[in-house]
């Protein structure tokens, strides 16, 4: 008997027309009643699948996460394990512990309705509201041979998530050194990348890339008010669609990230260069104005002493624009 998922799949290729009921039947050898019944299952499932007198089922696309759809609208020569949860702790916490019990093979993406301990930088909280965000973690196997620049692939994901954004909404898009991404001046994704170690030799065996986007979230609690932000009120894009074209372009990116061929896109989107920042450098704070940011993804800070300095890892925790408005 054919599967919901088969079915499915077969309203969604050829979606916005209709399936006549015979039609499935005869495709899946069963009955209409048999198909019916799984069209049923699928609308109880959250699936909005319209019927019509004549005409058979039709699949509407909603904002619901679901497996299937993104699969089928990924690329179909890129190969990677795709799990969708309702809820989760965090989508990062889930692949760390999904790769201390088993090497990945393939890439691995996560992705959560919720994350009731999403976290960021310093372990931060992300507030992960259901149903408003995007919460994924990306689950890259490291061979033993491969270069691994962690500036260069946080720093390629961010102009990942800004050409995404740019190209399905309306919006400009700012990024903050080195992993936000802000929209109306405030933040609406958060970027954190994590490595795993193999605990018996000592070498990174995955890289996870985390991303969290507040696409519709709004009414953020405590001092978030101030500096989270959405990155649109409301939209007929569903999220399916964003990380449809979201993983099509990270994949596209990562093949050739080490290259550091983006940086002239990040640079254009920096909203800190030319400006005076604050930054915390390990236990260092750094005072200064950012006059570039190099190859590699570093901070180049001119010091209030005239030396310069380049700053590879941190956090800006302050920036005084000499132009715009910044929240964050």
């Amino acid at each position: 008997m054919a599967t919901q998922t088969e079915v499915l799949k077969q309203l969604i290729e050829a979606a916005p027309e209709y399936c006549s009921g015979d039609q499935l039947a005869q495709q899946f050898g069963i009955s209409r009643t048999a198909i019916w019944k799984t069209i049923q299952g699928l609308q109880t499932a959250g699936y909005t699948i319209e019927s019509r007198h004549g005409r058979g089922y039709r699949y509407v696309a909603t904002n619901q996460l679901s497996a299937t759809v993104i699969q089928m609208g990924l690329p179909s020569d890129l190969a990677l394990q795709l799990v969708v949860l309702p809820t989760v702790d965090s989508t990062n916490a889930y692949l760390k512990r999904l790769v201390s019990r088993t090497k990945l093979t393939q890439p691995t993406v996560v992705i959560a309705e919720t994350q009731t301990a999403g976290y960021g930088r310093s372990g931060r909280d992300f507030y992960s509201p259901e149903s408003t965000g995007i919460y994924l973690s990306i689950g890259l196997p490291m061979p033993s041979q491969q270069t691994f620049d962690p500036g260069l692939l946080t720093t390629s994901t961010a102009v990942t998530v800004a050409k995404t954004l740019t190209a399905l909404f309306d919006v400009k898009v700012e990024l903050k050194w080195v992993n936000d991404v802000l929209v109306n001046h405030h933040k609406a994704v958060g970027i954190l990348s994590e490595a795993v170690a193999d605990l018996e030799g000592g070498q990174i065996s995955t890289v996870i890339v985390g991303i969290g986007i507040n696409l519709t979230t709004q009414n953020f609690p405590g001092a978030l008010s101030s500096k989270a932000g959405a990155i649109t009120a409301q939209t007929d894009v569903t999220r399916n669609q964003v990380i449809v074209k979201l993983l099509t372009e990270f994949f596209n990116n990562y093949q050739t990230y080490t290259t550091g061929d983006f940086m002239t896109d990040y640079r254009r989107l920096s909203m800190v260069i030319n400006q005076q920042v604050e930054l915390k450098s390990g236990a260092k704070i750094i005072k200064g104005v950012v006059k570039d940011i190099d190859s590699t993804g570093a901070l180049v800070v001119q010091l209030p002493s005239g030396r310069v300095q380049r700053v590879s890892s941190g956090e800006i925790t302050k920036v005084n624009l000499l132009t715009g408005d910044y929240h964050g």
